[in-house]
């Protein structure tokens, strides 16, 4: 492996040979700018990461058009050695290293966004493996310019492994499994089909105007929240601009092992429950009654569906148990929530300064 350099700008660090050619990538001046910069937040995951900048060097795209920026979200294996060696041996590609010390995707995204050239900036998990016209159909999906985000399919990649027979229907949505029943680039306005974080595409300018991702909203440690990238792009439709769902702007998503147990599934649904009640937090006394009252009418329809799935014994009930599960922690993480917010305003107001 080539000996690292010592130059750091801004916390981006260069790649590949020759060292003026360094320069260039670090200052954004190699001859035409990229019209695109994939961003790749990564932890611990040399493997994932590998395979991942495998299959962005064989993209059909000219390697000149688009930059690949990996942010290493304070990794304690040898993330930077694997990606400053992945460099070296392609030099064609504009490949940079980033290091976000702040553990947090959201915090890992939005330092890849302060590092991006590009005028589109798209978003790949290291586990997400983009087909070969992957790029080619993504920002052809921009080509219409009301379109400020573009999101594809993420199939699931079992790896050779055995499904389980109760890892049916809708519980691969929250392993990040997403397909929409479009054979057509399609608009689509519905939160429940806005495009998943491991494969989305925004124009930069975009998120300039409506800010960058939420911190407090997606994966932290074992924390596993997963609403970060449903309210970015949200505030981007919300602002006017269109969605776009393009089939063809497929990837794999690779489906790790423990992964398919139960016990992660859990952990997931109470994540996606805890987001729900982030996104719809309000101080307002009447809205707050509203949300109980939806989540304890939602928690009642889910309950009378596992119920009926019970006794026909139908095959996926676990389905209908999940998603009366999910709703019914709403309750106990919006009382949380609530609890937390007011012990956090008494504290404030017992340190405020008394008047003598």
């Amino acid at each position: 492996m080539a000996p690292h350099h010592n130059m750091r700008y801004n916390g981006v660090e260069p790649m590949g040979e020759p060292v003026q050619k360094v320069h260039q990538r670090m200052r954004g001046t190699m001859p035409g700018q990229p019209q695109a910069s994939i961003i790749i937040p990564t932890i611990n995951r040399v493997a994932c990461l590998t395979g991942c900048l495998e299959a962005l060097a064989a993209l059909n795209t000219s390697p000149a058009t688009f930059e690949i920026i990996v942010v290493d979200n304070n990794s304690s294996d040898n993330t930077r050695d694997v990606a400053f060696s992945f460099a070296q041996a392609h030099p064609s590609l504009r490949l940079r290293y980033v290091h976000e010390a702040r553990q947090g995707v959201s915090y890992a995204r939005n330092s890849g966004i302060a590092a991006a050239c590009g005028p589109i900036v798209c978003f790949l998990d290291d586990d997400a493996r983009p087909l070969s016209e992957w790029l080619t159909a993504v920002t052809r999906g921009f080509l219409d310019p009301a379109v400020g985000c573009v999101g594809g399919p993420a199939i699931l990649d079992y790896q050779g492994r055995e499904r389980p027979p109760w890892l049916r229907a809708d519980l691969q949505g929250l392993l990040s499994g997403y397909a929409l029943p479009y054979v057509e680039p399609t608009g689509v306005s519905e939160v429940s089909e806005f495009p998943f974080g491991c494969n989305m595409a925004f124009r930069r300018k975009i998120i300039d105007e409506v800010g960058v991702f939420r911190a407090d909203l997606d994966r932290l440690g074992h924390q596993l929240l997963a609403a970060g990238d449903t309210e970015m792009i949200a505030r981007v439709h919300r602002a006017g601009w269109k969605v776009l769902y393009v089939p063809e702007a497929q990837v794999r998503h690779l489906v790790a092992p423990e992964r398919l147990k139960k016990e992660y599934i859990y952990q997931v649904g109470l994540g996606l429950a805890r987001s729900h009640v982030l996104l719809t937090a309000d101080p307002r006394s009447h809205i707050i009654a509203r949300w109980f009252a939806s989540d304890s009418w939602y928690a009642a329809r889910m309950l009378y569906r596992l119920l009926v799935a019970l006794l026909r014994r139908k095959e996926l009930w676990f389905d209908d148990y999940m998603r009366f599960w999910m709703v019914a922690q709403r309750i106990p993480s919006r009382v949380r929530n609530i609890w937390n917010s007011h012990g956090q305003e008494g504290s404030q107001h017992s340190e405020s300064p008394r008047s003598t």
